[in-house]
């Protein structure tokens, strides 16, 4: 099976992973909100996806993926070389 991307993820520098349909939105606010152990570093957490094996890819990453097996529906500003959940859906 081909590796697709499924969502966005945040990983923080600890490796900690916190995945949601977009990149900082309610989902993913509350579970940084419940991971209280957590909290203190996501707001520099670097931000990408996850593929279907729950593995992280930067957003450089992903953009290759994503590219490679049609996953982007449509452009949005700056997402040349990145992936933006926008292309995804």
């Amino acid at each position: 099976m081909n590796r697709i991307v499924v969502c966005a993820a945040i990983r923080s520098a600890s490796g900690d992973l916190i995945c949601a349909p977009r990149h900082f939105d309610e989902t993913m606010r509350q579970q940084i909100r419940l991971s209280v152990r957590l909290e203190g570093d996501w707001k520099t957490a670097e931000q990408g996806f996850v593929d279907q094996y729950g593995e992280f890819l930067s957003r450089e990453e992903a953009y290759i993926v994503a590219l490679s097996e049609g996953q982007i529906v449509r452009r949005c500003g700056g997402d040349k070389g990145k992936l933006y959940s926008e292309n995804l859906y």
